[in-house]
């Protein structure tokens, strides 16, 4: 970590507070979109539940560096050196993210790996080489 002190760094409890955020809202607008798709084809109902879901985290993080609940929690999401991420970065942080969110085992596991990094990063951001800072 070479440009932001520990004290930059975003506690585990603001990132789970956004992620709470998110993953509400991101389940409502997959669910709103998946209605929407599945009154036209039933077999695309479920793709489009998925691409929101995912395109919630992946999307915003690429585009803006954070997602909503990271925005509402004061928070975002930045390479190693403070530098914005782009879409390759958003991609890998997230798909463990996808995986690890899969039961309570695992978010747990999730929160011991931000415990134990010193720059308190889960695996995802150790993959992508990125940090939650706060703004």
């Amino acid at each position: 970590m070479t440009s932001f002190a520990r004290s930059q760094l975003a506690s585990v409890t603001a990132r789970g507070g956004a992620w709470l955020v998110d993953i509400v809202a991101s389940l409502v607008a997959a669910t709103a979109v998946s209605g929407v798709v599945g009154v036209a084809s039933d077999g695309l109902a479920g793709l489009a539940f998925l691409l929101v879901f995912v395109g919630w985290y992946v999307v915003s993080e690429a585009v803006w560096g954070r997602t909503p609940g990271k925005a509402f929690a004061g928070i975002r999401v930045v390479d190693e050196d403070g530098d914005e991420i782009g879409a390759r970065a958003a991609v890998l942080r997230n798909v463990t993210k996808i995986i690890g969110g899969a039961s309570l085992l695992l978010i747990l596991a999730g929160v011991v790996s931000i415990a134990d990094s010193r720059e308190n990063q889960r695996l995802g951001d150790r993959f992508a080489g990125t940090l939650v800072v706060r703004v």
